[in-house]
């Protein structure tokens, strides 16, 4: 961990437990900007710069580029607030139950929500309405970028809205567990339209949503900051939710992420599990240098190149060809899924595979070649997120 990287955790610590933060020593301004650009957190540490004494405060070149960057991301939260009103009240006028997850339901709980940053708004309603919903929504000014049987994804003033008419889950298990989205033992409500996940099952869900991140490639600090802002702001007994881990199976993963949590944050929790040293080292590696989703240090072949590793457990150039293969190996279910003529007409499913595997490979042009260069050439980077993935037992 560079010395960068701990004084931003030092920054996020503080931000967290509404502390002033420690006078910067030996810091290249430069490299930590980096460092809060690839978390997509830099407003949260332009904050608590701003809380150093006069004596100790950045030169105005130093600090003018975290300013910008919390000055977009506060104008970026005026759009995204105001997109999330409007489908808010888009869906409630038309009385269509629908789940905040994520950013859109605990950023309140932050010290300064504006600055709890996030790629897209993430909104559940029932598998019969998500067709109704995506038009009304169209109607009111939400662009539709793309649209399946599971899933639209929208866009407004520029902000990215995921409307999906299910609960994502990383097992079975969770599957069943979250099936019921609206079951009012797990959620809550004030309206009967506009729901939220209790804290102790919102946790839940973070936790897991992070360890498909590092399914997929990595995960970063602003994942694990929520699970922090959940155990701080929430009475949540944290006997009982290692209990629904380990009936979710992923308790170790989540006595592994919390306790991390507390190592960087001095979350507030009353947990005993110490992780070690070696594992403690790949997440610091994979966290911290591969950014909110990984791809500080890899990308979607490194990630191809990590299940192909773990599925053979063996990182030799076989892995690699194995890894180039699985492009070719598409789901039915997928297909029919995302291709709307396979799913009307089966006898068309061939044609959906050959569609998807032009995307998969030629379309993206540069962005597939580097992919795939990836395959062959991150073999240690992937050899670490399997040896994470082994650990955390997911």
């Amino acid at each position: 961990m560079t010395k960068e990287q701990q004084y931003f955790l030092n920054l996020v610590r503080s931000h967290l437990n509404n502390e002033i933060p420690e006078a910067p020593k030996d810091i290249d301004f430069s490299e930590l900007f980096k460092v809060c650009e690839i978390q997509n957190m830099t407003a949260i540490a332009a904050i608590e710069l701003k809380k150093l004494p006069a004596d100790k405060k950045l030169t105005k070149e130093q600090f003018s580029p975290f300013n910008q960057v919390l000055g977009l991301t506060i104008q970026n939260y005026e759009y995204k607030l105001k997109g999330i009103e409007l489908l808010n009240n888009t869906l409630c006028k038309n009385k269509i139950k629908h789940l905040f997850l994520k950013g859109a339901a605990i950023r309140a709980l932050y010290p300064v929500p504006e600055v709890r940053t996030s790629g897209d708004t993430d909104v559940v309603v029932d598998s019969e309405i998500l067709e109704k919903t995506s038009s009304l929504l169209e109607s009111v000014g939400f662009e539709i970028i793309r649209k399946t049987d599971i899933e639209a994804d929208l866009k407004y003033c520029g902000e990215e809205y995921e409307v999906k008419n299910f609960i994502e889950y990383i097992n079975d298990s969770c599957r069943e567990f979250f099936a019921d989205t609206f079951d009012l033992n797990k959620c809550t409500t004030d309206n009967g339209f506009t729901f939220t996940l209790k804290p102790i099952y919102h946790l839940i869900y973070i936790t897991y949503h992070m360890l498909k991140h590092f399914k997929s490639g990595g995960a970063g600090v602003r994942q694990l900051a929520d699970i922090d802002i959940l155990i701080r702001n929430c009475d949540i007994d944290i006997d009982e939710y290692f209990r629904l881990c380990k009936e979710l199976n992923f308790e170790k993963s989540a006595k592994v992420l919390v306790s991390l949590s507390k190592l960087y944050f001095n979350t507030p929790v009353n947990t005993d599990y110490e992780i070690g040293d070696e594992l403690k080292s790949l997440l610091d590696d994979v966290i911290l240098n591969g950014g909110t989703f990984g791809y500080g240090i890899g990308n979607i072949g490194t990630a191809h190149l990590m299940r192909a590793i773990n599925s053979s457990k063996s990182s030799s150039k076989t892995s690699s060809v194995k890894a180039l293969l699985g492009l070719f190996a598409v789901n039915k279910e997928f297909l029919y899924h995302n291709y709307e003529y396979a799913r009307n007409h089966h006898i068309l499913l061939p044609v959906a595979y050959l569609s998807r595997l032009y995307s998969a490979v030629f379309k993206r042009g540069k962005q597939n070649v580097r992919n795939i260069k990836s395959m062959f050439t991150d073999r240690e980077t992937a050899t670490k997120l399997s040896e994470i993935l082994n650990e955390l037992e997911i």
